[in-house]
């Protein structure tokens, strides 16, 4: 067990270390915090365009997110030979398999709190910016301060990282992508809304659930074909999945006050959940048979 809980934690810190994966988050950040600043219509709803660039960067960046950084550290573990020696310390292929899974998945759900505080912080702040529009008769626009918070958590991190790495040897990504996540809670806690929060969230925790699947099918792939074949299956699966993903992506059923009932998200995880077992079931099986000496 101790072996399994090393291999996840190195996984996850491997994932959070890599150029592609801050790039990533830097992209959904910068949709989640910028584009809605710049509307110019409210459709009757201040929030509606915060809440649509904010579920979109979690779901559109996040399952790019879930296939390039699942693909690589699989990959990587087996073109390098590190492979062996790991499975030379007696820890079981399933074994390892599953623990670079969800050291994967811990790294994702970083990337995913993230971007879900800060586009918190983007829908709140469009709410607070519809008020004052209703009451001055102004256009709606963001409240101020909360679109300071938003836009700092993009800028303020690789800034930081880049002094403490001049001057103190840190590691610029890991510590770029820790200070994201602090300063993105920092921000979400700016006049906090417990009632947006419960209706914002179950929204957002659903795009959870179609990463776990890329990211599962991914692995499998991944131990079984090169990164670019494993890449190009990822983007059939997606074309399959397409008529599917409207089932997780709710923004409209939060627009003038609505919500997501969590029983729809339990009910969503366990529709997913036997794709997910699927896939690594599958991804043991294909690294069970395959010959990597």
């Amino acid at each position: 067990m101790r072996r399994h809980l090393a291999i996840l934690r190195t996984t996850a810190l491997e994932v959070c270390s890599e150029p592609l994966t801050f790039l990533l988050t830097l992209t959904a950040l910068g949709c989640a915090a910028i584009l809605p600043a710049l509307h110019f219509h409210q459709f009757g709803d201040p929030s509606r365009m915060a809440r649509d660039a904010g579920l979109s960067a979690l779901l559109i960046v996040g399952l790019a997110y879930s296939v390039f950084c699942t693909v690589k550290p699989y990959r990587r573990e087996i073109e390098s030979g590190t492979l062996q020696m790991a499975l030379a310390a007696s820890v079981s292929r399933p074994g390892f398999f599953l623990a670079k899974l969800a050291g994967v998945f811990l790294a994702y759900l970083v990337f995913a709190v993230t971007v879900t505080c800060v586009a918190l912080t983007a829908v709140n702040g469009a709410e607070l910016g519809g008020a004052l529009a209703a009451k001055t008769g102004d256009i709606a626009k963001m409240y101020g301060p909360s679109l300071a918070f938003a836009v700092s958590v993009l800028v303020l991190p690789p800034v930081l990282a880049a002094a403490l790495n001049r001057f103190l040897r840190f590691r610029f990504v890991p510590t770029a992508t820790f200070l994201s996540l602090v300063l993105a809670a920092g921000a979400a806690a700016f006049r906090f809304s417990p009632h947006l929060a419960a209706r914002f969230l179950p929204a957002a925790v659903l795009l959870v659930f179609p990463a776990a699947v890329f990211m599962a099918a991914a692995a499998a792939f991944a131990v079984r074909w090169p990164a670019n074949a494993a890449t190009a299956l990822m983007g059939v699966l997606f074309a399959l999945q397409l008529p599917f993903l409207g089932d997780y992506y709710l923004s409209d059923a939060l627009s003038r006050g609505g919500t997501v009932p969590w029983s729809f998200v339990g009910l969503a995880a366990l529709a997913t959940l036997p794709l997910v077992a699927a896939f690594a079931l599958l991804g043991i099986r294909l690294f069970k048979d395959r010959d990597y000496s």
